[in-house]
């Protein structure tokens, strides 16, 4: 059948997402200090981040939902904090609306505008990602006709409900679709369980992992892409 939707994943795939959250991170660290100073004076930043990791132990219910998540954590220092019903609410409120903001300044690679702009001309494409990146917030909202997460699904990549309730949702068959990503487990594998042909891009010339199936293509950048899924 002929391709009818492109989906990518974000983090890592569209720009690199360690340098993105360890900034966001570090400014909303800052923003503590300044606002509420009694979150920084008893806890470093990979403190924060330590127990938002327990805390996503904790409740593995929302630990895919990384936007509920990361507000339960805030609503957790709140009350180790003392702060009043209504004290909490604003806090939660103004913390996310700082960490959010902060998580979509994201600096794209290079190849990523032209790439794009070039198989929108062909393909429906859209984004599938386990984070809570935002296309529309970061100016990618023109190039995609949906994004579909973790949060909407229930489950986080590879888990197989992630592409199998996007086909259901889109009406498609596997083969017609096509998914690009970094991750070997969560992108590749993840949509090879729902029968969907899986592009690795790899960016960083890594080995793959042998006790995996191999990607359906590999690709070192983007903008290989348009010329590849022409010769299909």
């Amino acid at each position: 059948m002929a391709i009818k939707l492109l989906t990518f994943d974000l983090d890592d795939t569209l720009w690199p997402c360690m340098i993105t959250i360890l900034r966001t991170e570090e400014r909303l660290h800052q923003w503590f200090s300044r606002h509420h100073p009694g979150i920084p004076s008893q806890y470093t930043i990979k403190q924060l981040r330590n127990k938002r990791i327990q805390l996503a132990k904790q409740h593995q219910h929302i630990a895919h939902d990384i936007t509920t998540l990361r507000k339960k954590s805030f609503s957790q220092l709140s009350q180790e904090m003392g702060y009043s019903p209504q004290q909490e609410k604003q806090f939660i409120q103004a913390a996310f609306k700082f960490y959010i903001d902060e998580r979509n300044k994201v600096s794209l690679y290079d190849d990523v505008i032209p790439a794009l702009k070039t198989l929108k001309q062909n393909y429906r494409l859209g984004a599938v990602s386990n984070g809570n990146a935002d296309i529309y917030r970061i100016g990618l909202g023109h190039l995609f006709e949906f994004s579909w997460s973790a949060a909407d699904a229930g489950q986080q990549k590879p888990h197989p409900i992630v592409f199998n309730s996007l086909l259901d949702k889109q009406q498609l068959m596997p083969s017609e679709l096509i998914h690009i990503g970094d991750d070997p487990i969560s992108d590749i594998q993840g949509a090879q369980q729902s029968g969907i042909r899986a592009i690795w891009l790899n960016r960083n010339n890594l080995p793959w992992p042998e006790e995996l199936n191999p990607p359906f293509i590999e690709i070192d950048q983007l903008n290989r892409l348009p010329a590849i899924l022409k010769r299909l």
